[in-house]
């Protein structure tokens, strides 16, 4: 039996039983009215843990992020769990939706309710929703009596109410109605990209109006003491002046650079490429920068020497992220001397903060080696891995300056995606 009713874009059938996606603000009213009736219930009320896990769920889902519900991002924002915690020997995530199932079903099988339901699948943390199972009563009622259970008398058995409320339903009330929808729908967009992790991050960097500075580390970069480059001269050779310190950069510091001018492109800035050598402090003045690179750009050591997290290089060949509030965290740390395919971690700075000294808004991918710049490279450039950022940020992160470790597992030479193992916003 099919029960109709009026929504905002027309009349709309319901399937009893069926799954249902939400899209329309009353759907989503009802669902919403059914998660309060069921924390409200018993079997939610005196928990609230499992409450807190079943609203997060579902709030998530009809947010229309609910495909991005992870183990770790529930474990974050609902048990205050640290962004690096070992989602492998704590089970709390797992326990607490185990649980959440039960209670659900507990909770529908008392009294046989014919409500909407809301479901967790196994082995998923996103919610599902079906229609309640309308009008099962009535019929099952009409043959118990044993009642003809024609088509005719099914459908004398449906409520009146939505039958009349259709009596007013003309055209122009369908087009007023889809234009609202349009209308709505247009802002819902606009506002979820204006809230995107992505532009929120770049806004400070992409609305200004001077060119960006591009600023790319070199071999001279970190040397102790600073070699001398040949001095310009017409007996300079050209291998001497390709071969010199400050003309030579490392290739996958340069696919990162590549990656943010074509970001910068791509959203109509102006941007001009400089090495850490020929950067200039007035250049750093006259705009945003990017600074791609670590102990071989001297511009990013000067800005992270007064940060919280900050490098340190006890031995030529040993270098260490550094926690000032943890000086005793000796697990961000790398040895050069280690064989390249031997290397199977790697740790990199991401910061965003205006420089105090030049009042201009700077960005920094910073590994130990270059493996971790281009994971911190990929993270800034990439829309999906710039939301875990936003999962672990303060609210109003967008106007704090931030500084990030980040964690990349390496294999044979080559990093993968980038996790988030500590943060400072300010």
């Amino acid at each position: 039996m099919i029960a109709q009713n009026l929504q905002a874009g027309g009349s709309q059938v319901r399937t009893p039983n069926a799954v249902f996606n939400p899209c329309t603000d009353l759907e989503r009213d009802e669902v919403r009215n059914q998660l309060q009736r069921i924390l409200a219930s018993s079997v939610f009320h005196n928990s609230k843990r499992y409450a807190a896990v079943l609203k997060f769920i579902v709030d998530q889902t009809l947010q229309g992020v609910g495909d991005r519900l992870k183990e770790r991002t529930i474990g974050i924002e609902v048990f205050e769990r640290t962004p690096d915690y070992d989602t492998a020997t704590d089970h709390v995530v797992r326990s607490a939706v185990a649980e959440v199932r039960k209670r659900l079903a507990q909770y529908y099988q008392q009294g046989g309710r014919e409500e909407l339901r809301i479901e967790v699948l196994p082995g998923s943390y996103m919610p599902q929703f079906r229609w309640p199972e309308e009008g099962h009563g009535t019929v099952a009622a009409s043959h118990r009596h044993g009642e003809p259970s024609q088509p005719e008398l099914a459908s004398a058995a449906l409520p009146i109410e939505p039958i009349q409320r259709r009596t007013w339903f003309h055209p122009q009330w369908f087009v007023v109605a889809c234009l609202i929808l349009f209308i709505a729908v247009s802002a819902v967009v606009t506002s979820v990209r204006a809230r995107s992790p992505f532009e929120r991050f770049w806004s400070p960097v992409l609305s200004s109006r001077a060119p960006v500075l591009l600023c790319i580390g070199n071999v001279a970069g970190g040397r102790r003491p600073p070699e001398e480059d040949p001095i310009v001269s017409p007996s300079l050779s050209l291998s001497d002046f390709h071969n010199s310190a400050s003309n030579t950069v490392n290739v996958y510091d340069a696919f990162t650079m590549a990656k943010f001018a074509g970001l910068m492109q791509a959203n109509g800035r102006q941007f001009q490429l400089a090495s850490q050598t020929d950067a200039t402090f007035t250049d750093l003045q006259n705009g945003p920068a990017i600074l791609v690179g670590l102990l071989n750009n001297e511009w990013t050591v000067r800005l992270v020497s007064k940060l919280r997290f900050t490098v340190d290089q006890p031995t030529p060949d040993k270098v260490s992220i550094r926690d000032r509030n943890n000086l005793s965290n000796h697990d961000w740390s790398l040895d050069y001397a280690t064989p390249y395919l031997n290397l199977t971690r790697d740790y990199a700075l991401v910061l965003r903060m205006v420089d105090p000294k030049t009042e201009q808004m700077v960005v920094v991918a910073a590994g130990i080696t270059v493996f971790g710049t281009t994971a911190a490279g990929d993270f800034l450039t990439s829309e999906h891995e710039l939301r875990k950022l936003a999962a672990i940020a303060p609210p109003g992160w967008e106007k704090k300056n931030m500084e990030l470790v980040l964690s990349t597992d390496v294999i044979r030479g080559r990093s993968g995606p980038a996790t988030i193992v500590a943060a400072q916003f300010w």
